[in-house]
């Protein structure tokens, strides 16, 4: 209220004063310079008039925009999540989703949607309402690979606001036991010896996976028949069955036990130094593929028009979450490093990545419409 009531104020000043210049009893041998100097007095009130009224209805437009985020969330929050119970983004998901609903003192609930290369949950959020109830937890492969992929998609970048970027996940590429191949070194001397025999699973067809082994196998001057499927869990089990020969994925969650008991044989890990989970397997870099190095991050999206004040919410509590609440006990045994960006850092993050991604599509030539 205060505003309108200055406004005002300074409008009947103006007013008077202006009236006043008109007055007879004014006019006299200096009415002249009288008139000039209240003209200018006038003419300075009604410019601060004006930045009074200006700044008033900024004040009267942010308010209700700091009253959402205020009162946010006064009911249940979905993460909606692109991947399988199970794997490790469903670990690290619901953890931050218990954290969320801990610190907010209300229920975080997840919902996975696997399939698609991520599109299913990604379409489902784009068209969510914008009020922050309903986020998306994905990698980034999402924004940064399918542009790529396909010609025509049911979302884009815009149709979202970036919120936070979560974690980076660290992969390790195994085989199964009964391989007779203990080294990078010695997978390709047999996969040469034997083109066409080895198979490897993947979350699917041209997500990061599929890509990163593709790239492998141009490198090496090999050839790995790729085998999709819904999640690493079930890639898993076929390793473990050798239904499947190889497989890239996350170092800890349900892989960690296998490649620590023997049933599963890492061969080389991604990122640029070795895992502590690993620490006798080598990077791919020390294995002599320096420029293969496949990334993922786990991220945080909301719809488009979700409030800046609420994104930034979310932001700051999932920066504390990742850096500080799951970082030793989550993500750290699962082959996790923290990240916790803004979201501005995050947007320009994507758009960088799909720019970085555009030759390694390209030159595996896969198009999925």
């Amino acid at each position: 209220m205060v505003w309108p009531i200055a406004d005002s104020v300074l409008d009947s000043m103006g007013r008077a004063l202006e009236n006043g210049l008109h007055n007879p009893c004014h006019r006299s041998h200096d009415a002249f310079s009288r008139r000039q100097a209240m003209h200018s007095l006038v003419t300075r009130i009604a410019r601060i008039a004006r930045i009074a009224r200006i700044i008033g209805v900024w004040a009267c437009a942010l308010v209700p925009l700091c009253g959402a985020a205020q009162a946010f969330p006064d009911r249940p929050v979905t993460l909606v999540l692109a991947y399988s119970a199970g794997s490790i983004s469903d670990v690290l998901a619901r953890s931050v989703a218990q954290q969320l609903s801990a610190r907010w003192k209300q229920p975080v609930l997840v919902d996975n949607r696997p399939g698609g290369n991520q599109i299913i949950a990604a379409s489902l959020v784009a068209k969510a309402a914008a009020d922050g109830y309903t986020l998306l937890l994905c990698d980034d492969g999402v924004f940064t690979l399918n542009p790529h992929l396909f010609r025509k998609l049911p979302y884009s970048l815009e149709d979202f606001a970036p919120v936070a970027d979560l974690a980076q996940l660290q992969m390790v590429l195994s085989s199964a036991r009964q391989v007779p191949a203990a080294s990078i070194a010695e997978l390709v001397a047999l996969a040469r010896a034997r083109p066409g025999t080895l198979n490897y699973g993947s979350f699917g067809t041209g997500n990061i996976v599929h890509l990163a082994m593709d790239a492998f196998s141009r490198m090496a001057a090999i050839e790995l028949v790729h085998v999709p499927y819904k999640g690493y869990p079930d890639a898993i089990r076929d390793v473990l069955a050798n239904q499947v020969q190889l497989v890239l994925g996350g170092i800890g969650g349900p892989a960690l036990q296998y490649l620590k008991s023997g049933a599963m044989r890492p061969l080389a890990v991604t990122g640029p130094s070795r895992s502590p989970l690993l620490p006798d397997v080598p990077t791919l870099a020390e294995a002599g593929f320096a420029r293969l190095d496949p990334q993922v991050n786990f991220i945080l999206m909301a719809p488009a028009g979700t409030p800046p004040a609420v994104v930034r919410k979310i932001n700051a509590a999932a920066a504390v979450i990742v850096r500080q609440e799951i970082a030793a006990t989550v993500l750290a045994p699962n082959g996790m490093r923290p990240l916790g960006a803004s979201p501005d850092a995050l947007a320009a993050s994507l758009r960088q990545g799909r720019a970085a991604y555009a030759e390694l599509v390209k030159s595996s030539g896969v198009r999925l419409d």
